[in-house]
């Protein structure tokens, strides 16, 4: 009997602290888009490219934010994403430095910057710009060798993409900047019999280099307008073939550092409650994937840094912090109440008091 209760309440010991881990007040990340328009037209994307750039009083909202916050912060992480990020590159780089100056003014803030893009526009000028202003982590995709990936991921103008993107990279590697470079690399039923050059190369080129790193991703369905014309691998098809890939890639090194592959129980950053999605047109969101779904409008970014937050749209986001869910902390989309569910929850609530 008392092996059983230190049992339960070791077990209550370690939710309580992944629990506290999840929520911490000293910890902040924004998810920021400063455009919602991209130079290119990845055949899968989910995006509508309707938003623009971000106006001058979200800006200043964002500063406002951050002013607020990091005098009581350890943690900060400003993450930015789009449409393609570099298209408002000046904004990045505004942003950032006021981020930068706030971490000289608190000695206590730890402040980081990263940035998913399609490195197009990420020439070692523009790298070495962000470095100095502290973005320094990017996640940037390839979909295969050039003849695969520049049918998939497509400059606005139909132009190829390859060619530019392999080149940037490779000033980067030849460079000292300080960067760590996380290559995703798409595949569908249709290309992942085709990637075996691109590893050629990727494990020549960039293996050698401890600041870059790997991980595969099979292309899902995401709600984008050809969703119906691309075939993708079931769960169980598709971790089988990241496995082969991540074989080909690493050999018997599969636990090398730079096999970035998704953790067995990975909590997304839409679960925690210390993760907002900053909009380009000041809407606050949880998630960089429902764009278009209401249920992640869960508030308004005000021009003097407060949050707006429309009642009851918050709440079912976090709920996996509650029960600890993976499911739910994976994903707090999958199952996420509908509209209706959240109204009636609140009027429930307001009956309650």
């Amino acid at each position: 009997m008392t092996g059983t209760v230190l049992k339960q309440a070791s077990s209550i010991d370690s939710d309580n602290f992944k629990r506290a881990r999840l929520i911490s007040d000293k910890a902040f990340e924004l998810i920021i888009l400063p455009t919602e328009q991209c130079n290119l037209r990845c055949i899968y994307c989910y995006e509508d490219f309707s938003i623009g750039r971000m106006k001058p009083e979200i800006i200043s909202g964002i500063k406002a934010l951050l002013e607020k916050r990091c005098p009581n912060l350890s943690y900060l992480n400003l993450s930015w994403f789009g449409g393609e990020p570099l298209v408002a590159k000046d904004i990045v780089l505004n942003i950032s430095e006021y981020a930068m100056s706030l971490a000289d003014k608190y000695s206590h803030l730890n402040y980081s910057g990263s940035m998913t893009t399609n490195a197009y526009l990420l020439d070692l000028n523009t790298a070495s710009a962000l470095a100095n202003v502290g973005v320094k982590h990017y996640q940037i995709s390839l979909d295969g060798p050039r003849e695969i990936h520049d049918k998939s991921r497509i400059r606005a103008d139909g132009k190829s993409t390859f060619d530019k993107i392999w080149n940037n990279l490779l000033a980067i590697r030849d460079s000292l900047l300080p960067v760590n470079i996380l290559l995703r690399i798409h595949f569908t039923p249709d290309t992942v019999n085709y990637l075996d050059p691109l590893l050629e190369d990727i494990k020549r080129e960039f293996l050698p280099d401890s600041r870059f790193s790997v991980f595969f991703k099979g292309i899902e369905h995401l709600g984008g307008p050809n969703d119906a014309s691309i075939k993708v691998f079931s769960e169980a098809d598709k971790n089988a073939a990241i496995k082969i890939l991540e074989a080909k890639l690493f050999g018997n090194n599969l636990k090398s550092p730079q096999n970035a592959a998704v953790p067995d129980n990975p909590v997304c950053y839409a679960a925690r409650p210390n993760s907002l999605v900053i909009r380009a047109n000041g809407k606050v969101g949880k998630c960089t994937v429902a764009l278009t779904d209401e249920r992640n409008h869960i508030g308004t970014l005000q021009p003097d840094g407060k949050l707006k937050l429309i009642p009851g749209r918050f709440a079912p986001w976090i709920r996996g912090i509650e029960t600890l869910d993976p499911d739910t902390l994976a994903c707090p989309l999958v199952s996420l109440p509908t509209s209706d569910e959240i109204a009636i929850n609140l009027q429930r609530k307001a009956l309650a008091v």
